[in-house]
């Protein structure tokens, strides 16, 4: 338990999790890459790579995937994917399809880049996010590029794995880590989560390769309530986590928890009514709840 010194406000949590299993929203947006994701995806790609995304040599196997990296031919496409487990395959209508999808909500999420998809920002906080967004773009942003070794040429070491990439193999390179850095297709992940970087998106800082996500959250704390990086002067911090003043709130009943007593579980917090009621053991002796 813990009792955390904060101001007790109204709460104005809009918590972007589904209202009836309260499980994150990606894990149901599963069918198609919704049409907001895609046009922030392709700004900001093209604030990176002035060319289209779609700017490829993919010929007919582009008609099999859900995506494809630019630029390769059809036997070099199948190359690529040929690496990656079978289930994060993007093939149409196919598990990996609906991993991309629910990647593209987790690792790029929109209210990390553009206010109006906030909730009740103030306009100085709206200020900081643009600054925010526009920082990040330009200093650390960039898209994987896949290439085949010469056979000529010796190869590299994997950024990742430090195994060797040889002639004739295909790698991924990152501009932004430098002349010759690349990884191994099933290597080029998030330093943070180890997920692959969807559609090869990252975002590079001190040596390292991040997802939009963590990357946003090394440079600012996140609310585990709305989801959204913290620009407000003061926030309140719990267990090594972090929330605005007024989201700290009863995960299930969402009572303020400012000043008050609170269980944390699951790195969800729970004020003492709700988390006896549904969470707490009870002694088969005396009928009371364990722990309290």
């Amino acid at each position: 338990m813990g009792n955390p010194l904060v101001i007790d406000l109204h709460p104005r949590a809009l918590r972007k999790i589904c209202q009836h299993c309260k499980c994150p929203r990606e894990e149901h947006a599963v069918h198609a890459v919704p049409v907001d994701l895609e046009r922030i995806m392709c700004r900001l790609i093209s604030d990176f790579q002035r060319h289209s995304i779609s700017d490829d040599d993919s010929g007919c196997a582009s008609e099999e995937y859900a995506w494809v990296p630019p630029g390769l031919k059809p036997e070099q496409v199948y190359q690529f994917f040929s690496c990656l487990p079978e289930d994060k395959v993007p093939y149409v209508n196919s598990p990996g399809e609906k991993y991309r999808i629910k990647q593209l909500l987790h690792q790029l999420p929109p209210h990390d880049s553009e206010a109006q998809y906030c909730t009740a920002l103030e306009e100085e906080e709206k200020k900081e996010l643009r600054a925010f967004s526009q920082q990040r773009k330009r200093e650390n942003l960039g898209r994987g590029i896949v290439r085949i070794f010469p056979v000529t040429i010796t190869g590299a070491i994997c950024e990742e794995c430090g195994k060797q990439i040889g002639g004739g193999d295909i790698a991924v390179f990152a501009s932004r880590a430098g002349l010759g850095a690349c990884w191994h297709p099933q290597c080029f992940v998030c330093t943070t989560c180890r997920e692959l970087l969807v559609d090869l998106i990252y975002f590079y800082h001190a040596g390292k390769v991040y997802c939009g996500r963590h990357h946003a959250e090394r440079l600012r704390p996140r609310c585990q309530a709305c989801d959204e990086i913290i620009f407000s002067p003061e926030c309140t911090e719990a267990e090594g986590r972090h929330w605005h003043m007024d989201h700290f709130c009863c995960f299930e009943c969402e009572a303020s928890l400012g000043g008050q007593r609170y269980v944390m579980r699951q790195s969800r917090p729970h004020c003492c009514t709700c988390y006896e009621a549904r969470h707490a053991e009870y002694c088969d002796g005396c009928g009371e709840h364990i722990g309290g």
